[in-house]
């Protein structure tokens, strides 16, 4: 599930990403031309739907940062009713 993607930059440094990181990327890419293609009449419209591509996207990068530490306090949580005894109310 934590595949790894071996990718290479100009310079020759080697950088991994998982899966879902590329998976995030691509969405990300295809959100920009999106709002690149778009065809508006006035400049002010352009830079407003540029704005709001780039706002979805880093409020998508932060609930997904935000995710891995809800992963580790439901964890906590769990292996707290595991090992008090408490997941015997509901068995």
């Amino acid at each position: 599930m934590n595949a790894r993607v071996t990718t290479n930059n100009q310079v020759g440094n080697v950088f991994e990403k998982t899966l879902f990181e590329s998976g995030l990327h691509t969405v990300a890419g295809q959100l920009v031309e999106r709002a690149a293609q778009v065809s508006t009449e006035a400049n002010g419209s352009r830079l407003l739907r540029w704005v709001l591509a780039i706002g979805a996207i880093f409020l998508a990068w932060k609930a997904l940062r935000g995710l891995k530490s809800i992963f580790w306090t439901l964890f906590g949580l769990g292996m707290m009713v595991y090992w008090t005894g408490m997941w015997r109310m509901w068995a």
